[in-house]
């Protein structure tokens, strides 16, 4: 009922949420198919082009300034393809453009978009069903509600009723996990192979090793194909906080079960070997994507000292982020009751959650920007989607046990009512 509630309202909006990087990956998908380079570069740059009409008919209809000479957003399309159709003209004689790479931008920034196929390979049955507009809004829908299920899942796993697993589902839909989810972008179909693993990493840690690990460690592939760097971060963050969860319980001579040092040694040897991948394979690493944020995607020219330039902005882009976050601290919250919530259930999935969390933050901390949105600390927002359930059934647990006008227990020391004329 909850996804097709979604699915009701989401479609009210089909066209028109076409980013920047969409282009990309619709000019990949096309080169799959077959089609050739610059004939998908063109393919492409029709839906984005007509995606800038629809967004800006809308936005000029209900602007004081432009709603009586409302042009229905055709001025804004033939600039766009003026724009674009000049610089696909000029990269189509580039010889260095190989591979899957559009002609859109820089080759520099086409490189990174053509090492992820996930995504591209994913909406091919989509587009061929329903056309391109439909198709990808389709198949950023079932990503959609595939990862809310994947949510309800998890939840359900670790011991919560369904009211309040359906709680998370609400409230994947509702924070900006659904927004970003529905866009013509990666993002969804991560967040959702990312649940997949995480409900892989609950059953190992539930004992069931051997189809836990096989189950997390195929997710974690299928999101690296989709994403391979902020697929490295959650793998990374998983296995550095359940780590530091290990080493407590040790110095406090606690007892280690299996399945932690399982999804430990299986999340950390993902991690190296990913890299390794990466490093064998020669694909755009931090070095490049440093120079893709301070150049501007290599419209300016290259930065000779990129780390201390990258550090200035850092520090710029933090103190304006905590400022307006002190100011509508509702992200922060969220954000803490998630934590709280995960770890006063099952301090063992605490970890796996926040260590995603923990990517999601270090991934905006590698690409300070403004430009983007929540759409790059996503997987952030992920511990309260899950955590929040986890906090409301831990209070529903003690209320259950003991409702709030129940009869407190008395103190050690003191008789009661009963106690005293029992004595008499």
């Amino acid at each position: 009922m909850f996804a097709l509630l979604f699915a009701g309202a989401q479609s009210a909006q089909i066209q028109g949420r076409a980013a920047m990087d969409t282009r990309q990956y619709v000019a990949h998908s096309y080169m799959l198919q077959g089609v050739g380079r610059e004939e998908a570069s063109r393919r492409a740059l029709e839906y984005f082009c007509d995606s800038v009409r629809v967004g800006s008919a809308r936005k000029a209809s209900a602007d004081l300034a432009h709603y009586r000479d409302n042009d229905a957003g055709l001025a804004a399309q033939r600039e766009c393809r003026k724009a674009m159709e000049g610089r696909v003209a000029r990269n189509a004689a580039r010889t260095d453009v190989t591979g899957y790479m559009a002609l859109f931008s820089h080759p520099r920034v086409s490189e990174i978009f053509a090492t992820r196929p996930g995504y591209p390979l994913y909406t091919i049955p989509f587009t061929r069903v329903f056309g391109l507009v439909l198709g990808l809004w389709a198949a950023s829908l079932v990503a959609t509600v595939l990862a809310s299920g994947l949510v309800v899942l998890i939840l359900r796993m670790l011991g919560v009723c369904v009211p309040v697993a359906l709680l998370g589902q609400v409230l994947y839909y509702a924070l900006p996990t659904g927004k970003e989810a529905m866009l013509p972008l990666c993002e969804g179909l991560l967040l959702c192979a990312l649940l997949a693993a995480l409900a892989g990493c609950v059953r190992t840690l539930q004992g069931h090793i051997r189809s836990g690990t096989a189950l997390s460690v195929s997710a974690f592939a299928g999101a690296a194909c989709v994403k391979y760097a902020q697929t490295l971060l959650a793998v990374a963050g998983i296995a550095a906080v359940t780590a530091l969860f290990v080493g407590v319980r040790r110095v406090r001579r606690r007892e280690i079960s299996r399945p932690h040092c399982a999804v430990l040694a299986v999340t950390a040897a993902f991690a190296v070997a990913l890299q390794l991948v990466v490093s064998v394979l020669g694909l755009p690493g931090t070095r490049s994507s440093l120079q893709d944020l301070l150049t501007v995607h290599y419209t300016r020219s290259m930065v000779p000292d990129p780390l201390s330039e990258f550090l200035r902005l850092s520090v710029a882009f933090w103190r304006e982020w905590l400022r307006d976050a002190l100011v509508h601290p509702l992200v922060l919250l969220l954000l803490a009751a998630g934590a709280w919530g995960a770890f006063r259930h099952h301090r063992a999935f605490g970890c796996l959650i926040v260590g995603i969390a923990v990517a999601g933050v270090v991934n905006q901390a590698g690409h300070p920007e403004t430009s983007m949105g929540p759409r790059l600390m996503v997987m952030a927002m992920l511990l309260p989607v899950c955590g929040i359930p986890l906090l409301v059934e831990s209070h529903a647990r003690r209320y259950g046990r003991r409702g709030p006008d129940a009869v407190r227990p008395p103190r050690p020391g003191r008789r009661t009512p009963t106690a005293e004329a029992a004595s008499r």
